[in-house]
């Protein structure tokens, strides 16, 4: 028993069969009868026209008596038969007409059916073999075959984007093969265009071959199994194909979406029915359309995943340009009007607030682009003239860029702004609000220019809209300023938010919008160099954000996970450690293991580790990450190509050939994803460049370190911390590469930007000096050397703490170059210190304790040779 949806193939099958079977080499097949067997009248009598022909009865005899006879023989003759039932709608059909199971000679029986209720099965006893649509190989063979013209090689392509459009659907690509021949001088390019115009139907694209023994059009095939589902269903089953057929089918709806309240009441109102349709219902009508093949009602993949509706591309389209006889020439476009706000809100109530599930979000996002191109044909934006329809595509877009898409958001958001205009009007919320997740997006796209124009913009008209001190200002305000800091502005940042503090302590706002902005407060402190002092508030500021939100709440998480950072930042890189571990199982089981915050954790326990010396420890981290965030988010989430750079960045020294291997994959993708410009793709290029100098090519990393610098000069903020990193990693390979007093003087001038911009403790600003040192004492300049280190120890005890590990190795240092400098009772004085320092943290028997005894005696052998030489 054949079964599956219209124009797969059901009958060719059979034929091929019936073809093959009367070949055989052993005599083939004595009786051969195809019957179309939709009807039992039809059934009867095709049993009665061959029991005539066999001369199983006389010419007049009735053609019940005469069926019956046929069916007698077939149970007693000795010879052998084959049957075809083609096309059989239901079991009842052929009750007491099923060919007999057991004959007496060689019986075969084939049932073709787009029904997969059991009863056929039983009845038949036969089972089920299900027939699909091709796949991408067979569709691109079947497509060769069948074209008459000539296809060339390097057609391949337009072929296979050919079998895309049309499902892979067999019966489709042969009478599309059939236009494109009967058309010649349409180009494969040009017929997959015209299928793109929803203008066009299918009756015109994919038309019925004439001279064919299919003679129906693809959309006749399935309106038969339509009106079928319809009297099973109480005349259900179309209105729910009607939001099934604008919602993305290829990806799969939610289940859930049609017993929803929307689409409940879409079902009670368009069939007319006589009560409230309901769960039971709806429930029944999907089953009935999965038993006819018109969808597919399948479980999801995950064992929690609510049960999925997949739906023909073609059988949609179908559906969509349905016209009943004698309807109204724009029949089609009221009912478009209708569906598509009603698919918009049925999406809407079952769109989670939060979106802990990734894979559920996707096909939500999916369905919901399915709507916005169905919106974009024509000229009337249903969507747009429903009260609330539109905010689908609102949540679509946000939902979209935080899964990673962000150029696509900020797109989307483009587009939103102009059709709010036109729709709602420039000062209506919902523009306003188009306008403001805009400027978002085209931050997170790198365009901070751009976003500052547009949050300036909606500044002044939220102003004079509402109000200087207006809450709906003071948001627009607040959000400004966030932006004059990632645009590079850290100190214009602080001063806006306090201003906005401000104004919201003094007119009594919320408790959590007071929070919300002394939490911003709290990350630009530290963004703008004074990152000791960021954690402290923040020290301060969680406490009050759990009483407010609740332990659990994303935004006392974050603030949980930012005092880690800022803590790293300082240079407790430990600390920051410890309070990740402690974090990472506390948003596991509020958020979940596959939430973009837990995963960002994650991240950041890695990085720290690296910087805390646990170098193994992090780059297993990462690459147990890098595949969970690739499932979780997509290849091209920006999230996913910041921990593959920070992998390559740890593996940089280690093995700088494959680092650079991974670094140059990174760049290709965030260059794809973010642009060229974008700051995180120019850190990726300073990060390739750094390996070709820790793989001995120092020439080649200072020119590509020159290029990079150049571009973010040009596309970045003047004091971007990025821009710093790559001056500062110049002067490192210039003095590699042979020119030490060049890099000294890069040093020198980098030093004061780095401590005006993020402080003179912050971890770079430190860097540069120990480099600073390294570099004057292999020039000869013991003095200099000495200087640095002693600055760099006094900055370290101020920023980081007197008992920092990092001071130890600065007092070894110190105490090296003090001594050259000729200074050898001070390099004591330093490596006593140090002893002292290391007892606190290592056993009396470690070796280092025996090195710092060593140089203590010499530097005392030393003082005490210069004394001697001194007196004499």
């Amino acid at each position: 028993m054949i079964t599956g949806t219209g124009g797969v193939g059901k009958t060719c099958l059979a034929a091929d069969y019936c073809r093959s079977a009367a070949d055989e080499a052993n005599g083939g097949v004595d009786v051969l009868i195809w019957v179309t067997a939709n009807t039992t009248p039809a059934v009867t009598g095709a049993y009665a026209q061959a029991s005539r022909e066999l001369e199983l009865v006389p010419s007049s005899e009735n053609t019940a008596s005469a069926a019956e006879q046929f069916l007698n023989w077939l149970r007693l003759t000795d010879r052998s038969w084959l049957i075809v039932l083609d096309d059989v709608h239901s079991a009842g059909v052929l009750e007491g007409l099923w060919p007999p199971r057991r004959t007496a000679g060689r019986g075969r029986v084939i049932v073709t059916t787009r029904s997969r209720e059991s009863d056929l099965a039983a009845a038949s006893g036969h089972p089920f073999l299900s027939v699909g649509v091709f796949t991408p190989e067979e569709s691109l063979t079947h497509l060769r075959y069948t074209l008459q013209r000539a296809v060339p090689a390097g057609a391949d392509a337009e072929l296979a984007g050919l079998a895309d459009d049309l499902g892979h659907l067999p019966l489709a690509l042969s009478r599309a093969a059939a236009y494109l021949d009967y058309n010649a001088s349409c180009s494969i390019a040009r017929y997959r265009r015209l299928l793109a115009d929803r203008r066009l139907t299918l009756e015109r694209l994919i038309p019925a071959v004439r001279g064919s023994a299919a003679t129906n059009s693809l959309a006749a095939l399935w309106d038969i199994s339509v009106e079928q589902a319809n009297q099973h269903t109480g005349m259900l089953a179309r209105p729910m194909l009607e939001l099934a057929a604008v919602l993305d089918g290829a990806t799969g709806i939610p289940a859930p979406l049609f017993t929803s309240d929307t689409a409940r009441n879409w079902l009670t109102e368009r069939s007319k029915a006589d009560r409230p349709v309901d769960e039971f219902d709806a429930e029944h009508t999907l089953a009935t359309l999965d038993r006819l093949h018109l969808i597919d009602h399948t479980p999801g993949e995950g064992c929690n995943d609510a049960w999925l509706v997949r739906m023909h591309q073609l059988i949609q389209r179908a559906v969509h340009e349905h016209v009943p006889p004698g309807s109204s020439p724009d029949i089609r476009s009221q009912r478009r009007n209708a569906v598509l706000p009603a698919a918009a809100h049925a999406l809407l109530d079952i769109w989670p607030d939060t979106g802990h599930d990734q894979d559920h979000a996707q096909r939500l996002r999916a369905s919901a682009r399915s709507l916005a191109i169905h919106d974009q044909v024509g000229e009337s934006h249903p969507l747009w003239q429903d009260d609330t329809a539109y905010t689908l595509l609102f949540r679509l877009g946000t939902s979209a860029g935080e899964s990673g898409d962000i150029a696509w958001a900020r797109a989307h958001f483009d587009a939103l702004c102009s059709l709010a205009h036109q729709h709602l009007g420039a000062d209506h919320p919902h523009a306003l609000f188009a306008r403001g997740e805009l400027s978002r997006w085209q931050s997170r796209t790198g365009d901070h220019a751009g976003a500052l124009r547009t949050l300036e913009r909606l500044e002044a008209d939220h102003i004079q809209l509402f109000g200087y001190e207006a809450p709906e200002t003071l948001v627009t305000r607040h959000n400004l300023a966030v932006e004059r800091g990632e645009a590079g502005d850290g100190g214009g940042a602080i001063t806006a938010l306090k201003e906005v503090l401000a104004v919201r302590q003094r007119n009594g706002a919320s408790r959590g919008a007071i929070l919300a902005t002394l939490h911003n407060l709290c990350y630009w402190m530290g963004v703008a160099g004074d990152a000791a002092e960021a954690a402290s508030a923040y020290r301060r500021l969680i406490p009050l954000m759990g009483e407010e939100f609740g332990a659990d709440a994303d935004g006392t998480l974050t603030a949980r996970h930012n005092l880690a950072r800022w803590l790293g930042e300082s240079g407790n890189a430990a600390e920051a450690v410890s309070l990740l571990e402690a974090l990472l199982p506390d948003q596991t089981r509020a958020l979940g293991p596959r939430h973009l915050r837990t995963l960002i954790t994650r991240q950041s326990l890695a990085r720290w580790q690296g910087s805390a010396g646990e170098t193994d420890k992090a780059i297993a981290g990462y690459q147990a990450l890098i595949p969970d965030m690739r499932e979780v988010l997509g290849p091209d989430h920006p999230e996913l190509l910041t921990s593959r750079h920070n992998l390559a960045y740890l593996q940089a020294r280690s093995d700088p050939a494959a680092a650079g291997e991974n670094f140059a994959a990174v760049i290709a993708d965030r260059t794809r994803v973010l642009g060229p410009h974008h700051r995180d793709t120019l850190s990726s290029r300073q990060g390739h460049a750094l390996c070709l100098g820790w793989a001995e090519r120092p020439q080649k990393a200072v020119q590509a370190l020159e290029d990079v610098l150049r571009d973010q000069r040009h596309h970045l903020a003047p004091e971007d911390t990025g821009t710093l990193s790559t001056r500062h990693s110049l002067a490192v390979m210039r003095g590699y590469a042979g020119a030490p007093q060049a890099a000294i003087t890069e040093l020198l001038e980098l030093l004061p930007d780095q401590e005006r911009i993020l402080g003179p403790g912050h971890p770079q600003a430190l860097a540069t000096l120990e480099d600073l040192g390294r570099l004057q004492g292999t020039t000869g300049d013991a003095q200099a050397a000495s200087d640095t280190y002693q600055t760099l120890l006094t900055q370290i005890e101020r920023h980081l703490g007197p008992d920092h590990l990092a001071a130890l190795s600065v007092l070894d240092k110190l105490a090296m170059w003090r001594g050259r400098a000729g200074h050898p009772r001070e390099a004591v004085h330093f490596l006593i210190r140090m002893l002292t320092g290391t007892r606190r943290l290592v056993d009396p028997a470690h070796p280092v304790l025996s090195t710092i005894n060593d140089n203590i005696a010499h530097w005392l052998n030393q003082a005490d040779i210069a004394e001697q030489r001194h007196g004499r």
